[in-house]
Formats: structure tokens, sequence, C-alpha cells
């Protein structure tokens, strides 16, 4: 009986750590994404990654790999920028940097999609005298619903609650069964 509660107790605590993982999981921003583009162009070979997956308005991090052609490493001391055009007119210029990247092989920009839609996608690499830009165009659906984009977080609190009233709930009964055996 004892070994039991204390199974269940167990249960409840690796329940606990597994939903809190979850949610912060859902939180955590990652350098990458989707391949949106991948080019070879002069003496880089030049790949830009979107996120989130799908692109959707709204905050984005659009990461850049730029490599040497021939050896393949990564070039860690390049100038990068990226430029999103929209046909209305809207422009988005924004300087990546490995700063802002969590892989630091990777160069990224954090940037504010307004609207949905198809953007030009338009990135340039210059290290020292070399310089490259490629093309390319993205698409962006419309922007989540707040509580569908937090979904994961909002239900953590009513989560926890529950699992440590059905603690309670089975602790009571376990001591109930154990003054009734006594």
């Amino acid at each position: 009986m004892r070994h039991r509660s204390k199974s269940i107790a167990q249960l409840w605590r690796c329940s606990l750590l597994a939903s809190a993982l979850l949610a912060l999981s859902s939180q955590a921003q990652a350098d990458g994404g989707l391949v949106e583009l991948h080019q070879v162009v002069g003496q880089f070979a030049i790949t830009v990654f979107t996120a989130p997956v799908p692109l959707r308005a709204g905050p984005v991090d659009i990461s850049v790999l730029v490599q040497d052609r021939a050896s393949g490493q990564p070039v860690l001391d390049g100038e990068v920028v990226v430029q999103l055009q929209r046909e209305g007119g809207i422009t988005l210029i924004e300087q990546a940097t490995r700063e802002a990247a969590q892989n630091k092989l990777l160069y990224s920009a954090l940037m504010t999609l307004p609207e949905a839609g198809r953007w030009q996608l338009a990135v340039k690499i210059k290290r020292e005298k070399e310089t490259a830009s490629v093309l390319g165009q993205v698409s962006a659906a419309a922007p989540r619903l707040f509580l569908l984009s937090y979904w994961r977080s909002l239900s953590l609190p009513p989560l926890v609650t529950a699992l440590f009233v059905l603690s309670q709930c089975l602790k009571r009964r376990a001591a109930r069964r154990h003054r009734k055996s006594i």
C-alpha cells in the first residue's frame, strides 16, 4: 500500500517535470528553421533559414549561414544585411549579426513582418573586398491568434493545479486506508 502511494507520487513528479519542460520548449528561440534559399555566389555558399515554421506575419528570425565555397568552412568575419520588401512598398532592412544568433556559426536578424503575403528576400554579404547578394521570395501566413500562440504556456498553471489536487486526494485516500487497517 505504502509502496503504491510512493510510486504514484513519483509518477506525479515526473509528469509535472515533463509538462514544465514541454511548456518551456515552446518558448525556446532557436536559429535556423526552414531553409528558404541556398545559392552559391562568387566565393560564398549562402543558406537562408526562416523561423517560425511556417513563416507568419509578426516577429520572425532570418538566419544566414555563409560558407567559404572552396573549403565549406563557415565565414565568421563577414557583414550580412537582410532586406525584405513587399510589393506595396514596405521595405525592412536589418543587419544580421552573430551576436543575435544562438548558433554562433549563423548570422541572425530578428525582424517583424507587418503583414502576410509574398515578400522579396535579399541578403547581401560583404567580407573584405568580396561581396555577394542572393535574392528569393518568401511567403508569410497570417499571424496566429494570441491564445493559439501561447496555449502551452497558458495551459501549464491549470495543469499543475489539477495535478496537485490529484496528489492531495490520493494522499488523503492512502491515509484513510492506512487508518482503517490499523
